[in-house]
């Protein structure tokens, strides 16, 4: 009887130590990926695919990326192109008004 003792703790042993081992070799494989993760590249929202810089490439009016390109809301057809021309037309205006030349300002010669 001690013979099968025996032999049921040294198979009951060989099978722990084969899970122990898999449960190892499973841990060390997803903390060491085999393959490297890849940078997410911001890509130009006009469709052109190619990268958008950042600096360069948000507009002000709708918060997109583009390349650039397509960075003016003139060429990516930007859906606040109406907003944006009328912002420049004001900010033109009061450029021109702060600008204007009075006549009490000019000197007399």
């Amino acid at each position: 009887m001690s013979s099968t003792n025996q032999d049921t703790l040294t198979a009951a042993l060989a099978t722990a130590s084969t899970a122990s081992l898999a449960v190892s070799e499973a841990g060390s494989e997803s903390s060491n990926p085999a393959t490297p993760s890849k940078r997410k590249v911001n890509k130009c929202s006009f469709g052109c695919g190619a990268a958008a810089v950042k600096t360069v490439g948000t507009c002000r009016y709708c918060s997109q990326n583009y390349c650039s390109k397509h960075r003016l809301p003139e060429s990516h057809a930007c859906a606040n192109l109406q907003s944006c021309q009328s912002a420049a037309k004001d900010s033109l205006a009061k450029r021109l008004i702060n600008e204007k030349t009075v006549g009490s300002k000019v000197a007399m010669a």
